[in-house]
């Protein structure tokens, strides 16, 4: 991409208007084919689904079309939004599946894990209904990652996941199906963690192994490990002790390559990467309208907002630059807020940053998970999304309209 200064900033701020996100294609195919190449130096039998959640952006999603990469979705808009873009391979996870959508994607072939009872219910229905259909389902199982302390991995500390049939519900499901002359193609073993260690996958890789040989899962085609993987991480963050792609591929594959049943059957590993393919592609850039001082506070106020580079408002600083105009050695402790009228609307809190002034830029690295996607149409119209082809900047995303926000509503 084009290196960023003040000057190609401002060029950018008068032909699209400030705030914008800026996208980098290459650095997403990049990360993609790494991780998959992480797995293939061992194993070749590796796919990935690309988590619609994390950013659905749909030239990103694009770039994960054209790599081979299949989409994973969790309801069904993202299930309408991924075959509107073009997928013709969908993997659809998530806890409710509405029925009209179910049976839409069970005739598209989407591999479909079922994550509860009713969904079961849904399946043996639909071939009852449907005899003479070869029907194949995937399930999620529920992957304990509490010890016996207490203490839990799963994310926000939570000491049970809601998510999959746990241990005790899983067999008969299993025969339920059998019964149904429903096929088991896949299992699913994705668990949310907070700390995305890769002690995790080795736990969630035995788990799922056991599972297959427990119930002779031998039609089995896909051993989906799911995602929460660290990767792609921002310039400006501290990688020390951080896991790589390498260190959760050979994790996996040191358990997997050791069953005799994995070995055997030889089924597709798959992985689900979201932000650890698409932290790192997506920059924000905020433009400084004027410093204020209140009391012992140093106010910096742009037009950008939190929701547009933090949406859950978490309390850490992001990794951030300054472009401005003219330089200067003077610096000052300062906090960046937005254009919002909330006064939680704070940016980066306590900063030690170079005095700036109006028309300078503060960039925000690794913006590119869960801000588009739970950034809300909020006081302000979303902000355009641009990114280069063929020598240019174009919109990957236009800025909102005020046509945009009323259309889905009666006047």
């Amino acid at each position: 991409m084009e290196q960023i200064n003040h000057k190609v900033l401002k060029e950018l701020d008068e032909k699209f208007g400030a705030p914008f996100y800026i996208m980098d294609p290459e650095k997403y195919r990049s990360n993609i084919n790494g991780f998959l190449n992480a797995f293939k130096k061992r194993y070749e039998k590796v796919e990935a689904g690309y988590s619609f959640k994390t950013n659905y952006v749909p030239a990103l999603c694009k770039i994960a079309m054209q790599e081979g990469v299949m989409a994973e979705v969790v309801s069904e808009m993202e299930y309408e939004l991924a075959r509107k873009i073009g997928f013709e391979k969908v993997i659809f996870n998530g806890p409710i599946k509405r029925p009209a959508i179910f049976r839409k994607a069970l005739e598209h072939g989407a591999i479909i894990n079922l994550d509860s009872e009713y969904e079961v219910d849904m399946i043996c229905q639909y071939k009852q209904e449907h005899p003479e259909k070869e029907l194949k389902v995937g399930m999620r199982i529920n992957i304990n990652l509490t010890d016996e302390n207490g203490n839990s991995t799963i994310q926000c500390g939570l000491r049970f996941g809601r998510f999959g049939f746990p241990t005790e519900l899983i067999g008969r499901n299993i025969e339920r199906l059998r019964e149904a002359g429903v096929k088991i193609i896949s299992l699913h073993g994705h668990t949310s963690t907070s700390d995305r260690a890769v002690l995790n996958y080795k736990i969630i890789t035995q788990h799922m192994l056991a599972t297959c040989e427990k119930y002779e899962l031998n039609d089995l085609e896909y051993f989906d490990i799911g995602g929460g993987y660290f990767g792609a991480a921002p310039e400006g963050m501290d990688l020390t002790g951080r896991p790589k792609y390498e260190d959760y591929a050979n994790c996996v594959l040191d358990e997997a390559m050791a069953n005799e049943w994995f070995m055997k059957q030889q089924p597709t590993i798959v992985i689900e990467p979201g932000s650890s393919v698409v932290s790192n592609v997506f920059t924000y850039y905020t433009k400084v309208y004027q410093n204020k001082r209140v009391g012992k506070v140093n106010f910096v106020m742009v037009d950008g907002t939190v929701f547009d580079v933090k949406p859950t408002m978490h309390a850490n600083n992001l990794p951030h630059k300054v472009h401005r105009a003219v330089e200067s050695d003077e610096t000052y402790v300062c906090d960046v807020v937005g254009s919002t009228c909330m006064e939680k609307d704070v940016m980066l809190k306590e900063v030690t940053m170079p005095r700036m002034e109006a028309g300078d830029f503060i960039q925000f690295n690794g913006v590119g998970a869960y801000t588009i996607c739970l950034t809300p149409t909020f006081i302000n119209f979303l902000e355009p999304i641009l990114m280069p082809e063929n020598g240019e900047w174009v919109e990957a995303r236009r800025r909102q309209t005020v046509e945009d926000i009323v259309g889905v509503y009666r006047l």
